[in-house]
Parts: C-alpha cells; structure tokens; sequence
C-alpha cells in the first residue's frame, strides 16, 4: 500500500513538472536569471565587452558622490512633485464622466487615445509645437502675447516640467480608464441613498466613491510611482535628449547612458538594484499607511465611522 501511494505521489509530480516545466524554464532563463546575473554585474567594473572585475561595493559608494545622478534624482524628483495631480485627476473626471453625462464614452476615448501613440512620437510631436517657431509661438504672437514666446526645449528652468507634463498626459488616460471601470461597479442604491440624506457632488464623491475605489486608488497610486522612475526615459529623449546639459535627464535615462553610453554596465546595475530597493521599500510602506488609515476612516463595508 505505501508502495503504491509513492508511485502515485512521484507520478503526480512527473506530472505537474511535465506540464509546468517549460513555463517554469522560461521564467527561470528570462527573469530570475537575469536578477541574479544583475546582483553579481553590479559589484563588478565592467565595460560589458572584457571580464568583469569584482570592485566590492564601489559602485555603490559612487552614487553618494555623483553630481549628475543627484542631478537626475531631483529632476525625477519634479516628476513625483506632481503625483498628487497624477493620482487624483484622473478619478475625478472618471467621476465626472459616469455621472450620465452627454458623450461619456466620447470623454473616455478622448482620453485614453494618448496611451496607444509611442512615446517616441510624443516626443517629437512637442518638439515641434514647442518649437521656436511651433504653433504655441505663433499663438502667442497672433493674440497680442509675443513677450511670452520662448525657446520652450532649450529652457533650462522649464525643460524637466514639460518632461513631467507629457508624461502625465501620455498615461492620464489610463488612470481614467482604470477608474471608470472601478466606479462602473458601485452599487446605485449608494449614490441614491446619500442624495436622499441631502448630500451633494462633493460629499457624494468622498464618502461613496473614493472609499469605493480605494483598492484601485492604491494599485495606479503604485503604477504612478513605478512610471515616475521608469517611464520619462523615451519621452526625455525624444524631446530633449536630457537636456540642456542635464535639466532633463531622468534617473532611468542616467541609467541608460551609463550603460549604453559611457560604457559603464556595473555602475548602472547598481544603481538600479537601489533603486529598485528603495521603490519597493517606499510603496510597502504607503500601502500599509494607506490601508491602516482607510481601517481608521471607514468600516469593513466602506461607511465612513
């Protein structure tokens, strides 16, 4: 009997590896490989042609003293400060949109159309209009406002902020997206129940829709933060290339030229495991606040106490 209830055993993880084994194969060659290769490159000087050189933890201390690095982290940085507006906007026209009003789906399409044009093209298309002579110069002179033309690309001051706004309005309609499916699953008789109380649009909107959406709030707050640190890179250089200078370079545009550019594999490994660290480090702590504070806020239904 315990013969059998082996070979039954062994021949049902035959099985399981028969049908998982390729799946797992995959994974194992194209994500935990690559990490683990990554760990080991990023403790080594490597200009990705020789062997690499084992330099202990010098990469790491390079990033502490790195001018252009913390350059690129304050220009992210920029990128972060408008977060709030990244995060919250997109639920409010959601809410807006869903709200029966004339041409919702029209809103919706308008908004995620964006989304599906490269960044590349993004990129270029605002050059083009922030030109020197692009059409928002033309605007300005035609209307009486010629003191306000600029050189908008060259911008030193402005350049990261514009970076910032296009991708902010490259991924808005995502957001909008997300939330109106999220909201497209609230029950009515919510909404129904709070007018007869004599609440309006706001109230309606704090007390019902956001406690609501709270778990798709949390997942594009996360989404935005992960695109703040990696999503400018295609953006920053098809419309500035990361500058002038380095007023525009973002930590994963500085990531890449280290790599690609410079010649320095190694050091860019090593400042990506950090930041990949940092990133993780930070949205686990802003779920477990956020979450703590929506148990401090509202009941297990979702009713504010």
């Amino acid at each position: 009997m315990m013969g059998t209830r082996r070979i039954r055993k062994y021949s049902s993880i035959g099985t399981l590896l028969l049908f998982l084994g390729p799946a797992l194969l995959i994974i194992v060659l194209l994500r935990i490989w690559p990490v683990i290769q990554g760990a080991f490159i990023a403790f080594t000087q490597w200009d990705g042609i020789r062997p690499p050189v084992f330099n202990g933890l010098d990469n790491f201390t390079r990033m502490l003293s790195d001018p252009i690095l913390l350059t690129a982290l304050g220009n992210t940085g920029k990128i972060l400060l408008l977060a709030p507006v990244w995060i919250l906007l997109p639920l409010l026209l959601a809410a807006v949109i869903q709200d029966r009003i004339f041409g919702a789906s029209f809103f919706k399409i308008s908004y995620v159309l964006p989304v599906l044009v490269s960044p590349a093209v993004i990129g270029v298309l605002f050059v083009i209009i922030l030109g020197p002579d692009g059409p928002l110069n033309i605007a300005l002179r035609s209307i009486g406002l010629g003191a306000l033309t600029n050189n908008w690309t060259v911008d030193t001051t402005l350049v990261m902020w514009i970076v910032a706004g296009m991708l902010i309005w490259s991924t808005f309609g995502l957001g909008v997206l997300l939330f109106s499916a999220g909201l497209s699953s609230i029950d009515e008789s919510l909404y129904e129940a709070a007018r007869i109380d004599g609440a309006n649009w706001g109230q309606r909107f704090w007390y019902v829709t956001v406690p609501s959406v709270r778990g798709v709030l949390e997942y594009w707050t996360v989404m935005v933060v992960i695109m703040a640190f990696s999503s400018a890179i295609v953006l920053g250089y098809a419309f500035s290339q990361g500058g002038p200078g380095y007023s525009s370079t973002t930590v994963d545009l500085f990531i890449y030229n280290q790599a690609f550019r410079y010649g320095a594999p190694g050091y860019a490994t090593a400042i990506g495991i950090t930041l990949f660290l940092l990133i993780g480090i930070l949205l686990v702590v802003f779920l477990r606040v956020s979450r703590r504070r929506g148990e401090l806020m509202f009941d297990d239904s979702g009713t504010p106490l």
